[in-house]
């Protein structure tokens, strides 16, 4: 199925956008039962609950939402242009997003920093106060709203809104980790106003399963359900982004890996220390160099110039598949080191976007 003369991009308001989404969903001829599976199916979540209330709202869904209902209603060739369109929305008028049976859990603020012994300490309960919204993840935290309208109006004069680094000189990654080159076809770091935590140094990349190289690692859901923020998983390398992946050195042969989504912004992959999801990679907004659950060393295997080993500093585990699973939306996680094939990625940098 394809969205035909269903025209998301020429949406005026939320209320319109919505509109559309409920004519795809009509024109599917699919119960929310019947979307639900289909989603299942797909690797997405979309509950029928949810898939109900996206329809009967007139407020903007969250993007993973979209992606999951237009996935199941057929138009799976049409999921970036519908979240286009809803990013547009979202940021040109600061227009709310409707709830979600899984929006309490992913609005819970980060937990604190794992300490030395790799669990996190106890802290009281988010009681929704400023000072719990400054902790937040990276997936609730809106893009400023001028910079993507910026973003938009290059983009349809043909411009680009990424910029080249000054120098043209090769550049060496830290020992351990993937080579980062600043050649001229090597990716453009974004403009810092862009993305006040992606560093200049910072390179477009992409990881790859090495036995699964059509698979990239991007966000995703627990299957479990009993952790139901957004974590890292693999999925077809045709519908990984947004976000974008970046690796930024740190120091001493360790990395960030930080995701950059056009509506959600920056933030880095952490090895959560606690239940649920205890091990599971997810995005937060605060970096930092001190937090071990954030910096990863690249361990070449040798087996190809490409091909690494992701250890996490925080302790002796590498970075694999659960279950050593091959499936798609097989959630990533940090687990004892087995030299086994789930534990081996393809690193590679990509051009500028």
């Amino acid at each position: 199925m394809s969205t035909g003369e269903l025209r998301p991009d020429e949406a005026a308001d939320p209320a319109e956008f919505v509109d559309l989404l409920r004519q795809l969903k009509d024109r599917s001829r699919l119960t929310y039962r019947q979307l639900e599976q289909r989603a299942a199916a797909a690797g997405d979540v979309l509950a029928r609950s949810t898939a109900a209330d996206v329809v009967r709202r007139n407020t903007l869904p969250r993007p993973e939402v979209v992606a999951a209902f237009v996935r199941a209603c057929g138009a799976g060739d049409e999921v970036e242009a519908w979240l286009r369109a809803r990013h547009r929305l979202a940021v040109g008028a600061y227009a709310p997003e409707s709830p979600t049976p899984d929006q309490a859990s992913a609005h819970r603020t980060a937990p604190d920093y794992p300490s030395a012994d790799g669990t996190a300490p106890d802290r009281p309960a988010s009681d929704g106060s400023a000072a719990d919204a400054a902790r937040s993840r990276w997936f609730a935290r809106p893009l400023p709203l001028a910079l993507p309208l910026v973003g938009t109006l290059l983009a349809a004069l043909g411009v680009g809104v990424w910029i080249q680094r000054p120098d043209d000189t090769p550049r060496t990654a830290p020992q351990g980790g993937p080579t980062v080159s600043a050649s001229s076809g090597s990716p453009a770091a974004p403009d810092a106003s862009a993305g006040p935590t992606i560093a200049p140094s910072a390179r477009l990349s992409q990881i790859r399963p090495a036995r699964s190289p059509k698979l990239c690692v991007t966000e995703g859901r627990d299957r479990t359900g009993q952790y139901r923020s957004e974590v890292a998983v693999q999925r077809p390398c045709t519908e990984a982004t947004p976000p974008d992946t970046y690796l930024e050195p740190v120091a001493d042969g360790l990395y960030f890996i930080k995701w950059n989504h056009p509506a959600h912004g920056p933030g880095c992959l952490t090895v959560r220390g606690e239940d649920p999801g205890r091990n599971l990679l997810e995005p937060w907004q605060d970096c930092s160099r001190s937090n071990s659950s954030q910096l990863f060393r690249f361990e070449s295997t040798g087996s190809t110039p490409t091909s690494y080993r992701i250890r996490p500093a925080g302790g002796d585990l590498c970075v694999g598949l659960r279950d050593d699973d091959t499936e798609v939306s097989a959630e990533a996680l940090a687990e004892p080191c087995t030299n086994g094939a789930d534990q081996v990625f393809l690193v590679d940098t990509l051009p500028g976007r």
